[in-house]
């Protein structure tokens, strides 16, 4: 844990700082409220289905400087990709904060171990219990982050074939276990991602509204001798994406 309590100094630079530097982007000054950030392989899918528009080639992160766009006409949402992994992930969303965002909707894949979940599957996580060492900067001590309430219910609401379960977000790809991964179903999980559990809880820490959407690509075996797969397509990742785009578009937030 790398949180102290007693440590009222201020970062060395932040993210309002990152955005007017040199090496940020001084000539965006506010984006649109809701922020649909990518996870997985999606820009290419909303160009072909919408009219879109581009921002920016440099969205001003510090580790995650990428094309910004928004659909052409709508000035609600915004989207890009996200980073990999909690740090790029969190990077993102606090430079989205700088820039006026308020609605933050994750959309990428997990790879699930449970029984009964399915490739295709659409998770929307109740919680995300976290073993990504990024949140540990924000807070002294956390288990696991949730969403936004009033967005969780939403898009529950407006997906209604979804899973709604608890996952789990780990920075080590190569060490999901076994044993781990036993010890994970036990908490309630069903899948594991690298991103989530630090965009909720650090969203939460920053007065963003989170929520996920996530897909399950491949099937984790439960067994030793069972093998690994990866089935994911094209068009299951449309669908979601889509899906996504249609409730960002349909927020009324005031």
């Amino acid at each position: 844990m790398w949180f102290y309590k007693d440590d009222y100094t201020k970062p060395v630079f932040t993210s309002e700082e990152q955005v007017q530097s040199e090496h940020g982007n001084k000539g965006i000054l506010e984006l649109p409220k809701t922020a649909i950030l990518l996870y997985m392989k999606g820009l290419d899918y909303i160009k072909e289905k919408y009219d879109v528009e581009l921002i920016t080639e440099h969205f001003p992160g510090f580790l995650n400087a990428c094309p910004l766009y928004k659909i052409k006409g709508q000035n609600e949402i915004c989207f890009l990709d996200g980073g990999r992994g909690a740090p790029m992930a969190v990077d993102t969303i606090e430079i989205c904060k700088a820039l006026g965002v308020q609605n933050i909707i994750s959309v990428g894949s997990i790879g699930g171990f449970e029984s009964d979940i399915e490739i295709g599957d659409i998770v929307i996580p109740d919680k995300a219990f976290v073993e990504e060492g990024t949140s540990l900067h924000y807070y002294e001590t956390i288990e696991y982050s949730t969403p936004n309430d009033d967005l969780f219910q939403r898009l529950v609401q407006f997906i209604p074939d979804c899973r709604v379960a608890p996952i789990i977000s780990t920075d080590a790809v190569f060490r999901q276990t076994f044993y781990k991964e036993t010890l994970w179903r036990k908490k309630g999980c069903v899948g594991v991602d690298m991103e989530t559990s630090a965009l909720m809880s650090v969203g939460r820490y920053l007065g963003l509204n989170v929520a996920s959407v996530l897909m399950v690509s491949d099937k984790h075996p439960i067994h030793e001798d069972e093998v690994w797969q990866w089935r994911m397509t094209k068009e299951l990742r449309q669908q979601m994406l889509f899906q996504v785009i249609d409730f960002a578009l349909s927020l009324s937030y005031t």
